[in-house]
């Protein structure tokens, strides 16, 4: 027997568990520049399970005291935002997303104040299976951002002239993300001692600055995330799917 229930704040194990496991849950071509790929992540994840503006929702197992599901979701201004649904592949098929989905959406519009929402999440446009059952259920694309893999900018065997790697420098953020610096200019976050994402759009000239951080970190990826199409390689679309909570459906 299957149940749907809200993540609580003393759920430390499952909260681990559901953060051990979107490491694992998506394309590993895509998920290098997830924050949760760092342990970061978790502290993040552990302060917002009482927050009112986020809810996790997970299937448990009774039988097998497992969790086989789970979905995080995030409440904006008019907005049910689902950040992720994730359920165990040995459950494909089963349609228990479908139910973790449905009981979630529940109650959540009971708890929420009385208003017209929109449903929202991204959805890759790799993730064809995903990007399907999402259009199937009359959602829309409403706008997109473009993920870049950065590395065709660093050639690591290049010649670093007049870079001092004294002047890189880094700070934790509250959650323990690592923020990096070059002489005292804001570059990006570091994930998982491998991937560098670039927040700062200034830093997509400075070639050398990049390819510096990558030698001085030992670094393995470089990414970047834009509302805009560059000339970069493209790693994959992030399609930003809506529809009116209240139409919303669920065959």
């Amino acid at each position: 027997m299957y149940e749907v229930r809200r993540l609580k704040k003393t759920d430390v194990r499952l909260a681990n568990a559901i953060c051990e496991s979107l490491k694992s849950a998506y394309d590993p071509y895509v998920s290098r520049f997830f924050v949760h790929q760092d342990e970061g992540y978790i502290r993040f994840f552990q302060s917002i399970l009482d927050h009112p503006a986020y809810a996790t929702y997970y299937v448990y197992d009774q039988l097998s005291d497992e969790l086989s599901g789970f979905a995080c979701f995030q409440f904006l201004e008019g907005i049910i935002f689902l950040k992720h649904i994730v359920v165990d592949n040995r459950m494909r098929g089963s349609r228990i997303g479908t139910k973790l989905l449905t009981d979630a959406m529940a109650d959540i519009k009971q708890t929420l104040p009385k208003g017209d929402y929109l449903f929202q999440l991204h959805v890759f446009e790799r993730n064809s299976r995903a990007l399907s059952w999402y259009l199937s259920i009359g959602m829309e694309p409403l706008d997109c951002t473009y993920w870049y893999d950065l590395r065709s900018l660093t050639d690591i065997n290049s010649p670093l002239n007049g870079m001092n790697k004294q002047l890189f420098s880094t700070q934790r953020d509250n959650f323990g993300f690592e923020q990096i610096y070059y002489n005292e200019n804001y570059i990006g976050t570091i994930l998982a001692r491998r991937t560098l994402i670039v927040k700062n759009e200034d830093m997509l000239s400075q070639h050398p600055v990049l390819c510096a951080a990558l030698r001085h970190f030992k670094l393995s990826f470089i990414g970047y995330i834009s509302s805009e199409p560059l000339q970069y390689e493209l790693v994959d679309t992030a399609l930003l799917m809506s529809k009116p909570a209240d139409l919303l459906v669920l065959a």
